[in-house]
């Protein structure tokens, strides 16, 4: 939930404004989540998780967060102060992370910087592979998608 539908807020969009509260309907555990903190985002996922896999079923987890630009490069933003975007902004979860390895020292400025150096090469590499490589042919849409083969909506 980053608080926006296009341009228009959740809270004049829906008439449940907390989405993990949808959940209750169909008796199933949910959560409200602090999508801006790493750390919560892990922690909850990790109870869900936990919960799945003993077989408990899902859970319904809503993210809160944020979305900086517009929707599109035709967004104006007109539905949002910039003193709103720079609050969030103060709450990155990329930089609060970085903020936590250089206090503990996990990692220099320099760590970091190669870090990010290799991934910013890799997805040069990938774009690069993609870019160049030929389209599939039609018989591979459906490949690999469907676990059941004679699912009913699979043409061929």
């Amino acid at each position: 939930n980053n608080n926006y539908a296009m341009g228009t807020s959740v809270e004049r969009t829906s008439n449940v404004v907390d989405i993990y509260k949808l959940a209750d309907a169909y008796e199933m555990p949910a959560d409200t989540v602090d999508g801006m903190s790493a750390e919560a985002v892990h922690d909850a996922v990790t109870r869900a998780v936990k919960r799945a896999r003993e077989g408990d079923g899902p859970t319904l987890l809503e993210f809160k967060t944020y979305r900086y630009k517009g929707h599109s490069i035709s967004d104006p933003q007109k539905y949002r102060t910039k003193d709103e975007v720079e609050e969030y902004k103060g709450r990155d979860p990329i930089q609060q992370v970085l903020k936590t390895i250089y206090e503990k020292k996990y990692a220099s400025e320099q760590e970091i910087a190669a870090i990010d150096k290799r991934v910013e090469d890799a997805v040069n590499h990938s774009v690069k592979f993609a870019e160049e490589s030929p389209w599939p042919n039609d018989d591979e849409v459906y490949k690999d998608i469907y676990r059941q083969a004679d699912y009913p909506f699979i043409k061929g």
